[in-house]
């Protein structure tokens, strides 16, 4: 591996001095190790093909940055307790990549690190007896300083592309992300959140209707602060999907291909890092975007009871939510043959209000909020099956549950509902 380090010396005070100070000062600079900051201050590492980017990380120290030569990397990266920049040369040139698996292929052996532990303790998704399942692309966990992951592509891991956990400062711009099984990019329990401009693909590897959870996640993370912007996300279960969170926008998305295309989600608790905590989730604003013909057939929920399809835009157990000039449009459920019909409500926008199933709280937890406090002005909701917009209502037989106060919509362009007349508002 090969670094490359910079340090700017004070113009002024060079003015001041001779010609050999200033020769004495560039020979010594030129002479610093290699991967060292001439003042003290952070350093580049550049990683090239052949190189190892672990290794970069296990040298680097917070504040650093990584630069990934173009070229093709196998790896999966762990980087505990540091905040580094790690930067490629394009998302489709510089590509962090996995072996391939699935459809009867094993997964590849991979050795335990403290970041793939971390996920197996909390993630009930996860398998107990290997930790094969839990190998991202990039796994920021606990990094003591911001975050930022920029022009790389990842594909083909078994848990996440990137992930930040409890992260202070987590910024993804310009990745692309294909194939993962998780999340494309996922935010833990994290604050100051800026996922912008990345791309995600899911893929179906003959798993039952299932190719990854979502490509944008955002999870457990109170004080979010969370700018999620001018993504595309195509093939996944869910393309943006926000829990247990609150405080941020999603501005200017388009999600197309998946079973629901951005689905707001308040549950009982929190996972990351644990379950002892709960957060309202809420306090966002979701702004034009546009939903696009999310009619993948998935069977989902944590014991596949969940079967979901054609769902555009779905908030549910949410309050303070804005959502404003977005497109909403050709999102119907597609049943493949043979299968059940959908039991999660299908349409363009769907607000929801769920009660939990009996015993699944922990003690002394309280359930989530209804869904209330909730604007939906000037979209445009058209051409969707069954219905434009849905409201929750008490259906015999299910946990649906009333929505709360302050539902409102204004302004809107859509044309079937249910209840009646919220189109002609």
């Amino acid at each position: 591996m090969r670094s490359t380090s910079t340090a700017k010396a004070d113009r002024t005070s060079w003015q001041t001095r001779g010609r050999t100070i200033v020769l004495a000062a560039a020979l010594t600079i030129g002479a610093l190790p290699a991967g060292t900051a001439a003042a003290g201050g952070p350093s580049t590492l550049v990683v090239r093909p052949g190189e190892s980017i672990q290794a970069a990380v296990d040298r680097a120290s917070s504040g650093d940055t990584i630069k990934i030569a173009p070229g093709t990397y196998q790896e999966a990266v762990c980087v505990e307790g540091k905040g580094l920049k790690i930067i490629g040369s394009g998302p489709n040139t510089t590509v962090i990549t996995w072996p391939e698996w699935g459809q009867g292929a094993p997964l590849p052996e991979v050795a335990p690190n403290a970041c793939w532990e971390a996920h197996e303790r909390t993630d009930a998704e996860g398998d107990p007896g290997t930790l094969a399942d839990d190998v991202s692309g990039i796994f920021f966990l606990n990094p003591d300083s911001p975050v930022t992951v920029a022009k790389l592509g990842t594909r083909n891991h078994p848990a996440s592309g990137i992930v930040g956990w409890q992260a202070a400062g987590f910024t993804v711009k310009a990745t692309s992300g294909i194939g993962h099984e998780r999340y494309g990019v996922l935010a833990a329990a994290s604050t100051d959140i800026t996922i912008a401009g990345n791309v995600e693909k899911g893929v179906d590897r003959g798993a039952p209707w299932f190719s990854g959870t979502a490509g944008i996640g955002i999870g457990d993370s109170d004080g979010a602060n969370a700018r999620v912007t001018a993504n595309y996300v195509e093939g996944f279960n869910l393309g943006i999907f926000v829990r247990e969170s609150r405080g941020g926008s999603l501005v200017a998305n388009k999600v197309t291909g998946n079973c629901v295309g951005v689905l707001f989600f308040d549950d009982a608790v929190t996972e990351v890092p644990d379950n002892t905590r709960q957060v309202q989730g809420g306090d966002f604003t979701i702004k034009g975007n546009a939903s696009i013909a999310n009619n993948r057939y998935c069977i989902a929920g944590r014991g596949g009871e969940q079967l979901v399809s054609g769902v555009g835009m779905s908030i549910t157990n949410a309050d303070s939510v804005r959502v404003v000039g977005n497109l909403i449009k050709g999102n119907r459920p597609v049943i493949p043959p043979g299968q059940a019909d959908v039991n999660y409500p299908a349409g363009g926008l769907t607000l929801v209000s769920f009660a939990p199933p009996p015993g699944t709280l922990p003690p002394g937890v309280a359930g989530p909020g209804l869904v209330e406090n909730i604007e939906v002005i000037g979209n445009r909701i058209v051409d969707n099956q069954p219905v434009d917009v849905w409201v929750t209502r008490p259906i015999p037989g299910t946990l649906l549950q009333e929505a709360g106060p302050g539902i409102t919509f204004r302004a809107n362009k859509c044309g079937v509902s249910d209840p009646a007349g919220i189109c002609a508002g």
